[in-house]
């Protein structure tokens, strides 16, 4: 908070901050060996600690050489990361953004390197787990590379690192244009700026095991699997190198061969294992296989390694349902943003562990967030039996972007992102492709879904592909959402008006739906968004009374359990959340910028509807036997 009074302090001056701030006292120091989260490969180093920070919301820190190698840290104030540098702002200039620094100066630890690997051979690769929203890095002075993208890790090459203390400054850029995913300036939820995730520096040693994909191919309950990997092996190094690698998955050992990769080439390595009788993953049977890689020299000595857990499961859409290991779903669930009153969307595994403890004690079996949650949430999915609609934010895109070349190649690009870096999570669901674009679908919408769609099949045949859509009574089928095999339907009857009041009648809601089947009638169909505001005690009839949302929660659960079709059905949202500053959320009496939808208050509080979902959803058979 003291930092928001501050920033508020300079927006009313217009001023960059740099004659206002302190001049603390900062000293080098080295990473610290280890990552948060277990998947991923050996030799991670998390570059937290104390870092420096410097706000400059006149955007003149180039011109003014913030990034030049010097240890004066006059004009910066001390941090931590995760960071978002305007939680607590609640301001329109901080929901528009600014521009911000991040300073860390380390030295290079030591013991990262076996005795037997050559210097020529030892090489850094710095890891962003996200920023927002555009990054430009330096090392030492030197720009040595740039990121535009929240919500998923990006890497660099460390080049030009030295004995002694090394300076790394980091420009992040929050402010968002209507083309940027999602697109600004602005949103629905608050633009946090900053590093919003943790940062890892990355000991390779002559080739570095870059990508890691685990398929798991499971034809049916008793069938064996076949587990099927794909290993891309970068050579760091300006010379020939021959590698060899092997692994294991649960008890089977794997080999994968030995070739010798060209300079800076690839080798994109293939082997594939039958497990016998496979223990399914499952909500409430979270099996995990524990799945290892280990590369080598020519000399058969260590050169690094990849750990992650797998679980071997089969979704399925048959005759438009949902099927998990053969088993029909109706998954009941709950909407969610990382983030807190407090830190922001700068979370910690701490934070994200309430967050799941939530949705287990609900009783939930499904979360979605309106972009691709943390690695430390999907880790603690993947364990707990949760299951994740997993989402890029192609949110509610304007219609003239949708078919601009550049606008596609950075959505298919986020997509691909998305599942090349999150595939091997046995709780991820299904891959969905944005949310609630205009409706009815244009034709380059149209054209988006259909290119969108054959890409995520391309990347991962394992699983469906799904689109939350805005829908209401007269809008008729849309054929532009054939490609799909799950619909995710937001409907807020009773409580948004849409389309000229066609959902404003809660008593609409159970023949909506089943024109909603006729429609499609071989796609299976999730409610993917339903909820009410609510900040106050009052009469059951009055629109944002803690009683009106748990009588409205109540009556849409039981039309829900009325549609033996439906695939499942997930509430909006969680907990409470900052919005935007003008957020009204249709509450009569509202409290912008809070939505104030969630079935916990922000110090964590059950609204009274927490029971009663609680009790519903743990009432409710999620997958048949």
């Amino acid at each position: 908070m003291r930092r928001a009074l501050i920033l508020a302090f300079f927006f009313a001056l217009g001023a960059s901050g740099v004659a206002h701030a302190q001049t603390p006292v900062y000293s080098a120091s080295p990473p610290t060996k280890g990552a948060w989260y277990s998947d991923g490969q050996t030799g991670r180093y998390l570059l937290g600690g104390t870092w420096l920070y410097r706000a400059d919301t006149s955007d003149v820190g180039v011109a003014q050489g913030w990034w030049r190698n010097v240890a004066s840290t006059a004009g910066w104030s001390t941090t931590t990361i995760p960071d978002a540098y305007n939680a607590g702002d609640f301001s329109q200039a901080s929901m528009n953004g600014y521009v911000a620094w991040y300073r860390r100066d380390f030295t290079v630890p030591a013991g990262a390197f076996a005795g037997y690997v050559p210097k020529a051979s030892r090489h850094w690769i710095i890891r962003f787990e996200s920023v927002n929203y555009r990054a430009t890095v330096w090392l030492n002075g030197r720009e040595i590379g740039t990121h535009t993208g929240a919500y998923l890790p990006w890497e660099l090459d460390l080049t030009g690192l030295r004995s002694g203390v090394n300076r790394l400054v980091v420009r992040v850029d929050n402010r968002r244009t209507a083309a940027d995913l999602p697109p600004g300036p602005g949103g629905q939820w608050w633009n946090y700026g900053g590093i919003l995730r943790e940062v890892y520096l990355r000991a390779v040693q002559t080739a570095d095991l870059s990508q890691v994909h685990i398929q798991t191919l499971h034809r049916c309950a008793k069938c064996d699997a076949n587990i099927v990997e794909q290993v891309l092996v970068r050579n760091v190094t300006g010379s020939r190198q021959k590698v060899g690698l092997t692994g294991a998955y649960g008890g089977k050992r794997l080999s994968f061969g030995s070739t010798t990769i060209a300079p800076h080439g690839t080798w994109t390595a293939h082997v594939s294992v039958k497990i016998p009788h496979p223990s399914l993953w499952a909500p409430g049977h979270p099996k995990l296989y524990t799945a290892t890689l280990t590369l080598s020299d020519s000399r058969g000595r260590r050169l690094g390694g990849y750990f992650t857990h797998s679980g071997i499961r089969t979704v399925t859409v048959k005759s438009g349902h949902l099927e998990l290991n053969g088993r029909l779903l109706d998954l009941r669930g709950v909407n969610l943003h990382e983030q807190t009153l407090q830190t922001g969307a700068a979370m910690t595994p701490a934070q994200d562990a309430q967050l799941m403890s939530w949705v287990e004690q609900l009783g939930a079996t499904v979360i979605r967030a309106h972009y691709p949650v943390g690695p430390e949430m999907e880790e603690m999915a993947d364990r707990d039996g949760i299951l994740i609609w997993s989402e890029i934010p192609v949110y509610q895109v304007q219609s003239q972007y949708l078919g601009q070349p550049g606008w596609l190649a950075r959505a298919h690009a986020m997509l691909e992102d998305n599942i090349l870096d999150n595939e091997n999570h046995p709780s991820v669901l299904l891959w969905s492709i944005g949310n609630e674009l205009h409706s009815p679908p244009t034709a380059d919408e149209a054209r988006y879904i259909t290119g969108a769609v054959a890409l995520a099949k391309k990347l991962d045949p394992t699983r469906p592909v799904g689109m939350a859509v805005s829908n209401w009574p007269g809008l008729g089928c849309q054929s532009a959402w054939d490609p799909l095999d799950v619909i995710g339907d937001n409907e807020y009857f009773g409580w948004f008006d849409a389309a000229g009041g066609g959902d404003d009648d809660r008593d609409g809601l159970s023949p909506f739906l089943d024109t909603v089947r006729a429609c499609y009638p071989t796609k299976a169909i999730m409610i993917t968004e339903f909820g009410f505001d609510a900040n106050r005690d009052g009469p059951v009839e009055e629109r944002g009374t803690y009683a009106f949302q748990a009588d409205s929660v109540a009556f849409h659960l039981g039309v829900f359990a009325t549609k033996s079709w439906l695939s499942g059905a997930m509430y909006f949202a969680l907990q409470n959340y900052v919005a935007f500053p003008a957020y009204s959320g249709g509450d009569p009496r509202p409290d912008p910028p809070y939505n104030e939808k969630g079935l916990v208050d922000f110090n964590g509080n059950e609204k009274p509807s927490w029971s009663v979902v609680s009790q519903i959803y743990h009432a409710t058979q999620q997958i048949a036997p």
